[in-house]
């Protein structure tokens, strides 16, 4: 099937129950177009007011706009809906990052704090600039405090991706939850397969805010924000129903979990990696308990905003060579 381009009509500010701009059929192939975090396109010019979700009852915080959502023909509640993300092209040579107190990991005392003796310095309110060049594979920032080049390779994945909430809320796109959402995982990259819940008919997908790059945590607040063009196929599986999100790419399996603190997270996605393997790869439970406390990884989100949400994985190769090829 021939890749279809998806330029949305409207962008979301919100995870809900919002009228679809698009209705595919399960595996269709499609090219989805992301602005950047700011709405910024790859020609330099923003949304229109018209091409932004509206609600004359609240304000919205136009940050995070989603492409969507996608209506998967024929998905219910206790389907699941499976992205395979193919490739990611950043599709304009810029990128930002914005440095500010009380943005991001640190709090001002800390961030601010330049000697052991309790000196402090006021945090600077800026924009980083990136020179992003994906034939090299790297970005460089061209407005550092300092002299040092600093350069970073890239890795660019989804910041934001999800279907509509379990009870039918509008979630923020800043937010996070079983649903998916403000994920800014790194492993939702190109190569990897994400698996959505369906709570409601079609699913309502959406997708957008792409970095980059970003280490794990987000602590600044935000990775290199850009924007580029997502190739994925979209795949409906009938009849598997779960609440949590999973991932999983050539070498890893991933769980997803999220909560209110960073602890209760880890816990979560742990607990649903068991559940995965159980329930998915025929793992005795004790067994697959045990393999998570020899292998598992932790991979954590955005520490700048609560809810969190944190990855918990293991090695493919850490599983039984004949539960390795199961799809789900």
């Amino acid at each position: 099937m021939a890749r279809q381009d998806f330029f949305s009509s409207r962008f979301q500010y919100t995870f809900g129950p919002n009228e679809p701009t698009l209705r595919i059929a399960s595996g269709t192939s499609l090219r989805v177009i992301c602005p950047d975090s700011d709405n910024e396109l790859a020609d330099n010019t923003f949304l229109k007011r018209e091409q932004r979700q509206q609600d004359s009852g609240t304000a919205l915080f136009e940050g995070n706009p989603v492409a969507g959502p996608i209506y998967v023909e024929g998905a219910v509640p206790g389907d699941s809906i499976a992205v395979h993300i193919e490739a990611i092209e950043l599709d304009r040579s810029k990128g930002q990052t914005l440095l500010a107190a009380g943005h991001g990991l640190l709090p001002i005392q800390l961030l601010s704090r330049v000697s052991e003796t309790g000196e402090h310095a006021p945090v600077p309110h800026r924009m980083f600039y990136w020179d992003i060049d994906p034939e090299a594979g790297i970005a460089t920032l061209t407005n550092p405090f300092g002299d040092d080049p600093i350069t970073v390779r890239l890795d660019p994945f989804i910041g934001s991706i999800g279907v509509c909430p379990k009870w039918g809320q509008s979630i923020s796109t800043l937010l996070s939850g079983s649903f998916g959402g403000n994920l800014d995982i790194p492993a939702v990259r190109p190569g990897a397969t994400l698996y959505l819940p369906v709570f409601r008919d079609g699913g309502l997908l959406a997708m957008g805010d792409l970095h980059a790059a970003q280490g794990h945590g987000e602590i600044i607040g935000g990775g290199i924000e850009t924007s580029g063009k997502v190739d994925c196929t979209i795949e409906l599986i009938k009849g598997r129903p779960h609440t949590e999100l999973r991932l999983r790419d050539s070498a890893q399996l991933m769980a997803l979990g999220t909560e209110g603190d960073v602890n209760g997270a880890v816990v979560q996605a742990y607990a649903n990696l068991l559940d995965w393997l159980v329930k998915g790869f025929g793992l005795n439970r004790w067994d697959g308990y045990n393999l998570m406390s020899m292998t598992g990884t932790v991979m954590l989100s955005n520490f700048g905003l609560a809810p969190y949400t944190v990855a918990a994985g293991i090695p493919l190769d850490a599983l039984p060579e004949s539960r390795r090829n199961e799809e789900y």
